[in-house]
C-alpha cells in the first residue's frame, strides 16, 4: 500500500474574501484588497455564468473552493457524483486546498436545505471519518479542510464537548481545521459558555484557514447571519486564535445586505493588520493513502431500527414534519424558519428575471406560496422556483421575466413528478415562449451539464 503525502502551503498573513456578484465590481476595480477569493461550489455547478465568471477570476486570485452540500454527517454515506465534481472543479481553478462542513445537508435522499450541526457522539465522528475518506478518493491531490458550523439545535445524544468532538473529528480524518470564529462565537453565547473557553477546547494547532462573519441578536438567540458587519466580540476571537495557531489566510463572508464597498474594505485591513501579527505558521504534512479501497457508502436499507440513520431521520422529520420527536420544541421552531428562510433564498437563484426586475414584491409573493407548499425531497432548489415562475406568468408586470425563467428552467430539468420533484435533464431540449411581442427560443444539448442556449426570435405570432 502506497502513501501519497501532500503539503498545505499555508499563505501566511493571506486576507480573503468570499466572492458573490455583488463584489465583483468593487472587487476587480481594487484587485490589491485580497489575496484570495473563495467561491461557492454548488454555485458554479448549477450556474454557467457563474463558472465562467471563476475561471476568470483564477487567473487574479487563488480560488479555495468551498462545498457545502456534501453532507459528510450522512449515515447512508456521501454522493460520489457530487464529491467527483468537487474534484473536478478544484483543480480546474488550480485550487490550493477545498472546504467542506461537518454537518447534514440531506437524510435519506431528503434535502434539509440547512447545514445542520451533527450530535457530538462517537459514532458521528466514525461516519464523519469514514466518508471524509471516501470523498479524498475524488480529491487525492487537493487538501481538504474541514468547518465546524453554528448550531440551532442540539442533539439529546450529545455525549462529549463541541472541542472534544472536532479534536475527534481531526484524529479521525487527517484533516485540517476551517475554523469559523463566528460560529464559535455564536455556539458559546447560544450555549451560555464564556467564547474564549469554547474556542480554546479547539485543536487550534490544526487550523489551517479561518473564517469571519457578522452575526446578530433574534429574540434571545445569536444568529450567524453572514449579513452584517463583524463584531468587536468575533474580532476579539479571531486575535486568539491567530495568537494560537499563528499567521493562516482569514477569510471573510458577506452573503447578503452588502454595505458600501469602503466599510468591506475597512474590514479586510483589519483582518490584514490582524492576520500579520500571528507567527509563521509551519506547514501541515497530512498523509492519505492512496491505494487503500475506499469505504462504501451505506444504502438507506442496509440500517436498523435504533440506528444513527434513524436517529437522523427522526430529526429529519421533526424539521421537515408536524411533530417535534425528542429534540426542544423551541429549537424545532428556530430552525423550521431558518430553513424556511434560506429555501426562498435557494429558489431565488434561479429566477434571475423575476428577482431582477421586482426583487421585493416577488419575494412576498414567493415567501406566500413557499409556505403553503410541501418541500420536494430532492432539487429543492429549481422545484420551488418552477413552482413560482408557474404562479406568477399570470401576475400584472411580472408574467414576461416568469415565462423566461421557467423556459430556462424547464430546459435543464423535468417534472415535476408526483412527488413535486424535477430531476436533471440529460436529453437535448428545444422550446420556446412568447415574452412580450416576441419570440424566445432555448435549446439544450445532451448531458445534464450542456449549456442552454437562448435565442430571440421575430414578432410572435
Amino acid at each position: 500500500m502506497q502513501s501519497k503525502r501532500w503539503t498545505l502551503q499555508v499563505q501566511g498573513e493571506a486576507t480573503g474574501i468570499g466572492f458573490r456578484p455583488e463584489l465583483a465590481a468593487d472587487l476587480l476595480h481594487d484587485t490589491a484588497c485580497v489575496d484570495l477569493v473563495e467561491v461557492v461550489a454548488e454555485r458554479l455547478f448549477s450556474r454557467r455564468d457563474a463558472m465562467r465568471e471563476a475561471l476568470a477570476l483564477r487567473e487574479i486570485w487563488p480560488i479555495a473552493v468551498h462545498g457545502v452540500k456534501l453532507s459528510l454527517a450522512s449515515a447512508t454515506g456521501i454522493d460520489d457524483d457530487r464529491a467527483a465534481r468537487l474534484g473536478r472543479l478544484a483543480r480546474e481553478l488550480r485550487a490550493p486546498f477545498v472546504t467542506e462542513h461537518v454537518a447534514l445537508t440531506e437524510v435519506g435522499g431528503r434535502e434539509l436545505g440547512h447545514l445542520t450541526a451533527v450530535p457530538f457522539h462517537r459514532q458521528a465522528v466514525a461516519t464523519v471519518g469514514r466518508n471524509v475518506a471516501r470523498a479524498r478518493r475524488f480529491l487525492p491531490d487537493v487538501p481538504f479542510l474541514l468547518e465546524n458550523v453554528a448550531w440551532t439545535l442540539r442533539w439529546p445524544s450529545d455525549e462529549m464537548t463541541e472541542g472534544q468532538f472536532h479534536t475527534e473529528i481531526v484524529r479521525a480524518t487527517g484533516c485540517p481545521l476551517l475554523l469559523d470564529v463566528a460560529n464559535v462565537y455564536a455556539n458559546a453565547r447560544n450555549s451560555g459558555v464564556d467564547p474564549r473557553v469554547l474556542l480554546e477546547s479547539y485543536p487550534l494547532d490544526a487550523v489551517a484557514m479561518i473564517h469571519v462573519a457578522g452575526g446578530r441578536l433574534d429574540d434571545g438567540f445569536w444568529f450567524d447571519t453572514h449579513a452584517h458587519d463583524l463584531s468587536a466580540e468575533v474580532l476579539e476571537l479571531l486575535a486568539i486564535a491567530i495568537a494560537h495557531c499563528g499567521a493562516v489566510p482569514v477569510v471573510l463572508e458577506r452573503d447578503d445586505d452588502f454595505p458600501e464597498f469602503a466599510q468591506t474594505r475597512r474590514e479586510l485591513e483589519t483582518l490584514r493588520s490582524m492576520a500579520r501579527k500571528g507567527l509563521p505558521k509551519t506547514p501541515m504534512v497530512t498523509d492519505m493513502d492512496t491505494d487503500a479501497q475506499a469505504p462504501p457508502s451505506i444504502r438507506t436499507d442496509e440500517t436498523s431500527p435504533g440506528s444513527e440513520f434513524a436517529e437522523q431521520q427522526a430529526m429529519a422529520e421533526a424539521l421537515l414534519g408536524d411533530e417535534v420527536g425528542s429534540f426542544e420544541a423551541r429549537a424545532i421552531r428556530r430552525t423550521r424558519a431558518v430553513l424556511r428562510k434560506k429555501r426562498l433564498e435557494d429558489a431565488r437563484a434561479f429566477l434571475p428575471r423575476l428577482f431582477g426586475a421586482c426583487g421585493d414584491r416577488v419575494e412576498q409573493l414567493a415567501r406566500t406560496m413557499l409556505g403553503e407548499a410541501p418541500r420536494p425531497g430532492r432539487h429543492v432548489a429549481p422545484s420551488d422556483a418552477l413552482r413560482i415562475a408557474d404562479a406568477l406568468t399570470d401576475e400584472p408586470g411580472l408574467g414576461d421575466d416568469a415565462r423566461w425563467d421557467r423556459l430556462l428552467l424547464r430546459a435543464r430539468f423535468r417534472g415535476p413528478d408526483a412527488r413535486g420533484e424535477l430531476r436533471s435533464r440529460a436529453a437535448p431540449y428545444v422550446a420556446r415562449e412568447r415574452i412580450g411581442a416576441r419570440t424566445l427560443w432555448v435549446w439544450k444539448g445532451p448531458g445534464t451539464a450542456a449549456k442552454v442556449h437562448t435565442w430571440w426570435g421575430g414578432s410572435a405570432t
